[in-house]
């Protein structure tokens, strides 16, 4: 089988390959054919409700103790440039 790719579908494969999400053009393949069934699923709402219960209930309990710092400053400590 032969392919034809625009230069923007190249440059989408090898920038998946740069940033370490694929190590081949072949596995980029293969995971984008093995994501056609999840693009074709439609939305479920009760599903999508279940899933908004259990990340709830995996936070419960869970506190963050940011002592007057934002989330930004929280995530840029000890990686002053």
């Amino acid at each position: 089988m032969t392919i034809t790719l625009t230069p923007d579908q190249e440059r989408t494969i090898q920038d998946a390959i740069r940033a370490g999400l694929v190590r081949t053009v072949d596995e980029f393949i293969e995971t984008a054919i093995g994501a056609l069934p999840l693009r074709n699923r439609e939305f479920d709402a009760d599903e999508a409700r279940q899933a908004g219960a259990r990340i709830r209930e995996l936070r419960k309990g869970v506190k963050l103790d940011r002592q007057g710092e934002s989330i930004r400053e929280m995530a840029h400590r000890g990686h002053k440039y």
